[in-house]
């Protein structure tokens, strides 16, 4: 029973043996320099241990974050924590800058993020409240909704831990039609204001959800969600742009690329699974947790949604599937190779509306989107779908200076090779590829692509995508700041 998944084994009673116990295990005795290091590190460990929650030491901690500065909840929010012999309790607001965009429906929008976390110790669970408040100019609608979520780490435990997540969500709040948010603010802000290209098209909706989510130590995610909205229609209030001439590309607000009117006011309810699993995974066990140290097998994942008829006035009827695989894959001096692929489709399609269409996530302005998910060069709701079945594939490989190290002068750069593909196929009327290569690394940060595209196998178009890759640049595309899950993107 050795030769497991956990492969280092500390004994979780190693804090809590006596030295007796270890001087009659320990095969040999401790040096005279060993056991001076040992009793000052177990002093420091009890001293620590006693003082850390003392009141003495909260009051400190309480002193040492400063005065409260109104004014910088501005530029970098506020982010405060009381802390308390019996547990902190975290509250901020995100930088009201951050909140501020532009677009044709709304006009100017002000959004406020605040945000409240504790740590609830007799639950072992973080409790997290996060009100959202959203306000147009324009059409004056006032949008307000609220996340309510409970994380629980048990790590207490010898053998397994448990991971598992409850979400409350609800109000009313402002979406895009493609629910993975392929264009943010602040792209759609740059492009309306400057070439009148409003590519963002959202609507309203009262909703309420409840996710549960959980996650095993074989690999194993569990997902379920419900999912209420009543969906109600927006149009545009305004053609400001900076340069007038440009307020001729303003299209209406819906994904004219695919439906020729407006869509009307209906309800959906909509139950979700998601499972994925990435087998062989494998953990060093420590006394109190254990760590993943991840597996050499890719990730797998399934997921069905039900769109149910005639319940709470339920207007959609579908079923719909997708089963994808991805990992990455170190291939050591040859580079680092990504992909993700899959199929999917509709076992039902009697009653769908836009919204829950098969979106391909689509990019129309020269900042990449996110990569091995997306496709950098298609047109937003242009190949969406309800057919019965489609694929898709992404694939790219980073050379990190397989090539380019060769290159005398150039390797002083430090620039990396990276190429590629993406693609999808729905029918023979509804497909489309793209090859890409580029560059990334650039002053640690950037990453720069050039991107042909085919269409239905003609080719359609190509361009320059500039996004962010290498050893800060990657940092910075997985940290976007706080995660809104019921907002538009960020």
């Amino acid at each position: 029973n050795r030769f497991n998944n956990v492969i280092v084994n500390y004994d979780t009673g190693s804090n809590k043996k006596t030295i007796a116990y270890w001087d009659t295990t320990r095969p040999v005795p401790l040096e005279v320099e060993e056991r001076m290091d040992y009793k000052k590190k177990d002093s420091l460990f009890l001293v620590n241990k006693d003082s850390i929650l003392s009141q003495a030491s909260v009051d400190s901690m309480n002193k040492k974050q400063g005065k409260l500065k109104l004014y910088n909840i501005f530029l970098k929010g506020l982010n405060r924590t009381k802390y308390t012999v019996n547990g902190n309790h975290n509250w901020g607001v995100e930088p009201l800058l951050l909140g501020l965009e532009y677009n044709t429906v709304e006009g100017l929008v002000a959004s406020v993020y605040p945000y409240y976390n504790r740590y609830i110790k007799k639950l072992k669970t973080n409790f997290s409240f996060e009100p959202n408040l959203r306000y147009g100019f324009s059409n004056l609608h006032l949008n307000a909704w609220a996340d309510v979520t409970f994380r629980t780490r048990d790590w207490e435990t010898d053998k397994k831990f448990k991971r598992q997540t409850w979400i409350f969500s609800g109000g009313k709040r402002v979406s895009q039609f493609n629910k993975n948010n392929p264009i943010t603010t602040f792209s759609n802000s740059i492009s309306t204001l400057l070439y009148g290209n409003n590519y963002m098209k959202i609507y309203e909706n009262y909703y309420g959800s409840v996710n549960f989510s959980k996650r095993y130590e074989n690999g194993l995610r569990f997902s379920i969600n419900a999912l209420y909205e009543d969906r109600i229609p927006l149009s545009n209030t305004t053609d400001f742009v900076i340069f007038k001439k440009d307020s001729i590309n303003i299209t209406p607000n819906y994904p004219n690329e695919k439906i020729a009117t407006q869509f009307a006011q209906h309800q959906a309810l909509i139950i979700s699974v998601d499972v994925s699993i990435k087998p062989g995974q494998k953990y060093i066990q420590y006394p109190n947790r254990k760590m993943s140290l991840g597996s050499n097998y890719p990730t797998f994942s399934l997921s069905y949604s039900k769109g149910i008829e005639n319940i709470l006035g339920s207007d959609v009827n579908f079923d719909k599937w997708r089963f994808s695989i991805n990992d990455d894959k170190n291939l050591k001096l040859a580079g680092l190779l990504k992909y993700k692929v899959g199929i999917g489709g509709f076992l039902n399609s009697k009653k769908v509306f836009i919204q829950d269409y098969q979106h391909f996530n689509g990019n129309r302005v020269i900042r990449a989107s996110e990569y091995v998910n997306s496709f950098q060069l298609a047109r937003y709701y242009a190949n969406s779908t309800n057919n019965s079945f489609y694929t898709f594939g992404h694939l790219e490989h980073h050379f990190n200076g397989l090539l380019t190290n060769k290159i005398p002068l150039f390797k002083r750069l430090n620039w990396n090779l990276v190429a590629g593909a993406n693609a999808f196929y729905v029918n023979g009327k509804n497909n489309y590829a793209e090859i890409f290569a580029g560059l990334e690394n650039i002053l640690k940060t950037f990453r720069v692509d050039f991107v042909a595209a085919y269409s239905n196998g003609k080719t359609t178009s190509t361009g320059i995508r500039i996004g962010t890759g290498g050893i800060l640049g990657g940092g910075l595309s997985r940290n976007n700041g706080r995660n809104r899950r019921s907002s538009i993107s960020l």
